[in-house]
């Protein structure tokens, strides 16, 4: 251990005055390096072979040695130079969202950055295995192909939670459609509602509304059920001088649909709502767009 001798500095030849001030700072100096040990002097040996409580982790809520706005925003803060609208070199998706746009991830529905269709299956697609009716681990679980490996606990509550997707429930996270990937994922992304990857909508007449609403009707329910979506898709792409003789046609259809089902005795469904509609029907094929 260092000593007040040990600092070997003569003060015998130093003025009274002065060598009172080299005392004080020699055993300062020594009370320090006995005092703090050798990890003071050497902080990465900790001089018994223990934990290294110095090492701190990002997100533990201390802006530790090695962490920075850059490297650990969470700790330490956005950089002072986040929210500029400009992203610097010193910034990043992660510590600086707001300048450098939020980091790709799974579900964003792009296909990139590693991605694939075991690590991500919403936006790469199922593998070519998923559906052949073999739970294939370990490429294969619930969250990536349920259609194979069945849903996962906690599906069908309501409730969208990590790890859920699109992809492995459905049912509460819906389907996987991104307006904007150049991918027509329907059947609910269409011209309609997005042009950008299923191109613009031709108009159509009345007729054509009402053939394509037709299959939007669940003939084996009772009541039938129409999908909502479904007709107002069709609906959307009518022009405007037909949508009234649209809804004359449709609401006799479905006022006469139960008695039509399995054709009404003979032929079609759609026949049977013809001649149950004759008048709707013509008045709706003889409307034209104007």
């Amino acid at each position: 251990m260092a000593t007040l001798e040990s600092a070997t500095i003569e003060l015998t030849e130093v003025p009274g005055a002065r060598r009172n001030q080299w005392l004080s700072a020699v055993a300062i100096a020594v009370l320090l390096v006995s005092g703090c040990g050798a990890s003071a002097l050497n902080p990465g040996d900790d001089g018994g072979g223990g934990d290294d409580q110095g090492a701190k982790a990002c997100g533990d809520g201390i802006c530790g040695a090695g962490e920075n706005c850059t490297t650990c925003s969470v700790d330490c803060g956005l950089c002072t130079s986040c929210g500029d609208h400009t992203c610097q070199a010193s910034e990043t998706c992660s510590s600086c969202p707001e300048d450098c746009n939020v980091c790709p991830k799974c579900g964003d529905g792009y296909c990139n950055n590693g991605e694939n269709c075991t690590t991500c299956a919403p936006d790469c697609g199922n593998c070519e295995s998923c559906g052949n009716g073999k739970c294939e681990a370990p490429k294969e679980d619930c969250f990536t192909c349920s259609k194979d490996c069945g849903a996962c606990m906690g599906c069908g509550d309501g409730k969208c939670q990590s790890p859920e997707t699109c992809a492995s429930c459905p049912h509460d996270c819906g389907v996987c459609a991104v307006c904007g990937n150049m991918k027509c994922e329907g059947p609910y992304e269409t011209c309609v509602n997005c042009p950008m990857d299923c191109g613009a909508c031709e108009t159509v007449g009345c007729f054509q509304m009402l053939t394509c609403s037709l299959p939007c009707i669940d003939l084996q329910s009772m009541p039938p059920m129409p999908s909502v979506t479904c007709v107002a898709d069709c609906v959307a792409r009518g022009c405007p001088s037909a949508q009234f003789f649209f809804d004359q046609a449709l609401n006799c259809f479905i006022k006469n649909i139960g008695n039509c089902r399995g054709g009404g005795g003979g032929g079609s469904t759609f026949g049977c709502l013809q001649m149950q509609c004759m008048s709707e029907v013509a008045a709706c094929t003889a409307a034209r767009c104007q």
